[in-house]
């Protein structure tokens, strides 16, 4: 087997990843173990063979490594993203699903009342006669009166809630927006 000769860089940009052992980054610069050691151990002592003045140059095969590697790290990462993104649709359901349950409890005793006040409307239609019409009429009113104004009452109270529900949800999709924009921009 030709040995080729590599540049000092080319074994640098493997060691610096850290994954592979000297015999696989031989394997894959097609040079002897021997080689690969002696570069190492320039490399861990802190020699450079580069002048500060000189381009950095690598072998094709390292730069394809290292855009192979690039790429599987952007793919696993946007994987996480996904993954992340799912988690937090997730939460937002579960977040609606339990204001549903707060907002139906925290307005079951207004729509009770609603419902009490219905019924006794109902149940004075059903007495009115002739006789006692005007009376019952007087009542009948008082209570329509009465069950608008809860009706009223139950109206705003559900929406000051689905508003506080929406105030929470947006300010949850701000931070992610935030932190989105910071991450686009390289910010950690």
């Amino acid at each position: 087997m030709k040995k080729v000769k590599r540049s000092y860089d080319d074994y640098v940009a493997y060691f610096r990843e850290g994954t592979l052992s000297d015999k696989e980054i031989a394997t894959r610069l097609g040079v002897s173990r021997v080689n690969v050691w002696r570069m190492r151990q320039k490399w861990e002592s802190g020699e450079t063979s580069v002048n500060e003045d000189s381009r950095v140059t690598i072998s094709e095969d390292t730069f394809e490594h290292l855009v192979a590697q690039t790429f599987k790290s952007e793919v696993k990462a946007k994987k996480v993203k996904g993954e992340l993104d799912l988690e937090r649709s997730n939460l937002e359901l579960g977040f609606i699903r339990a204001f549903k349950q707060y907002s139906s409890i925290e307005l079951s005793s207004m729509l009770s009342k609603i419902d009490d006040l219905r019924f006794k409307i109902d149940s004075l239609n059903k007495q009115c006669n002739k006789k006692n019409a005007k009376v019952v009429n007087e009542n009948i009113n008082s209570l329509k009166s009465e069950l608008n104004e809860l009706i009223k009452e139950y109206s705003i109270r559900e929406m000051e809630l689905y508003y506080e529900c929406m105030k929470r949800l947006a300010a949850a999709h701000e931070v992610d927006s935030k932190s989105n924009y910071k991450s686009s921009k390289g910010h950690k």
